[in-house]
């Protein structure tokens, strides 16, 4: 395991904290969900989806949100009162890991963008505040379902539509393609929002590298540059 940054997290007067995990590339078996389940009794988690909503100060996933992304889900929202934590898990070769770490950075008011390693998975973190809908009608048509390893369990079960039915997760999802892509343009919005202030643009190492152009993919830049929110 390597840890590229470490950050304590945002302190809220607020006491009601909210998770929403997505498994995308594979559905989560009989024995991940029990294991997931074992975290709250209030979790019931679905073959692709769980929530925790937490509305007591002090309570929060038992062992943190980390381990859930490693093992089992491949896009994560958390908000508390404003407050974003955004995560996208995807495998990233070495090549992909050195270039997507360049895109790290602590902003503004702890805003900014985490990258963590386990061996070829990569956890990416988001920290912002977000404004506006997250609406989009776009359907979940196209994606093909990974094979079943279920023992017992039937894979047309597992409707894939009806789990992601959340605007902001597809749109998470379509970032993580992105990454996985070498597409950082997303990463690169997170700093123009909340990077260093002019002043400190010209330091060495400051700034992130500026992601080369695409032809694609532009309306996911601008869906998530237009829902980024100033401190």
């Amino acid at each position: 395991m390597k840890i590229i940054s470490v950050r304590k997290g945002f302190a809220s007067d607020h006491s009601s904290t909210s998770y929403e995990f997505l498994a995308v590339d594979r559905p989560l078996n009989k024995a991940a969900r029990a294991a997931v389940s074992s975290l709250s009794s209030r979790a019931n988690p679905t073959r692709r989806r769980v929530s925790f909503i937490y509305h007591a100060e002090g309570y929060d996933i038992p062992g943190g949100w980390n381990p859930l992304m490693r093992n089992y889900y491949d896009v994560m929202y958390s908000e508390s009162y404003g407050w974003w934590h955004l995560a996208l898990a995807f495998p990233l070769p070495p090549k992909q890991q050195e270039e997507i770490v360049k895109y790290a950075f602590d902003g503004i008011e702890d805003m900014g963008v985490d990258v963590s390693f386990y061996g070829e998975r990569v956890i990416v973190s988001i920290f912002c505040r977000l404004s506006g809908s997250f609406d989009d009608e776009e359907s979940w048509e196209s994606f093909e379902e990974e094979d079943d390893e279920d023992n017992g369990e039937n894979a047309s079960e597992d409707n894939f539509a009806a789990e992601a039915d959340d605007p902001l997760l597809l749109l998470l999802v379509k970032m993580r393609r992105q990454l996985m892509e070498g597409d950082y343009r997303t990463l690169y919005e997170v700093w123009k929002m909340y990077g260093c202030s002019e002043d400190e643009e010209d330091k060495e190492g400051s700034k992130p590298p500026v992601p080369k152009g695409k032809k694609s993919g532009q309306e996911v830049i601008d869906q998530f540059a237009g829902m980024l929110d100033s401190i």
